[in-house]
């Protein structure tokens, strides 16, 4: 029954049961809060903090599965705590955030220092983050510049979806730099990659087995300075050659 002086009427809670008082919203002779306030205060609030631990469960489950969709399983596992992990090279690349004048990192160094490891560590700390990060392989970006012009039309369109995300994506991680083959569909696939980027301040964190000095070798002639150039314009590297 509705107390005329207050506006308040009793209700039973559609949870726990009990009486409690609610306002009315009076349109015409229809209290639309009589749908809107089927729950006591205490079983509202317990609904608020439901609702926001669900959102929380939901936003880590869709982390998690960006995370695994992206960074290679082996490298997703690596631990701080591994005896054999390089925590110096972790933390200066999970520390490292671009700026002007450094805006992409190189980490070059031999075979087993842990450059992918802690690439993989920033990776997954920005996805984290809420961060969109495309993670690649030289190789894979080989066989996507082949893959773009495939008589395949399902390759086609993967290879194609996959590049243009390496242009695009808020952060671009590269691996294993210059073990990829030298082919002109490469070259032009990754100077259109690097070119992109450079221009619109994207980040890139790149590792490779050599300094991308010694690429000149290797690369055209006609791509070599244009390349090796924007790889390390404003890029800090990483020399563990020199370590």
């Amino acid at each position: 029954m509705i107390d005329q002086q207050d506006h308040q009427v009793k209700s039973l809670c559609s949870k726990c049961g009990q009486e409690f008082f609610r306002d009315t919203i009076m349109v015409g002779r229809l209290d639309l809060a009589e749908v809107l306030y089927q729950l006591c205060e205490p079983c509202r609030a317990e609904l608020v903090r439901a609702t926001a631990r669900a959102a929380r469960l939901e936003r880590e489950l869709a982390l998690e599965a960006d995370i695994v969709a992206r960074i290679p399983p082996d490298y997703r596992a690596t631990s701080w705590k591994h005896p054999k992990f390089n925590a110096e090279l972790g933390r200066a690349v999970v520390g490292w955030s671009p700026t002007a004048n450094e805006s992409w990192l190189g980490i070059v160094g031999p075979s087993g220092v842990c450059k992918t490891r802690s690439m993989a560590l920033l990776a997954i700390a920005l996805i984290h983050s809420g961060s969109r990060i495309e993670w690649t392989t030289a190789m894979r970006l080989s066989e996507a510049s082949d893959d773009r012009k495939s008589f395949d039309a399902g390759e086609r369109a993967l290879a194609r979806e996959h590049l243009r995300a390496c242009r695009h994506a808020s952060w671009l991680f590269v691996d294993d730099l210059g073990k990829n083959e030298w082919t002109l569909r490469f070259e032009i696939q990754l100077f259109q990659i690097l070119d992109h980027r450079k221009a619109h301040g994207l980040p890139i964190v790149y590792s490779s087995n050599v300094h991308p000095e010694q690429f000149s070798q290797v690369i055209s002639a006609a791509n070599a300075v244009p390349i090796i150039g924007r790889l390390l314009d404003r890029t800090l590297m990483i020399d563990l050659f020199s370590a």
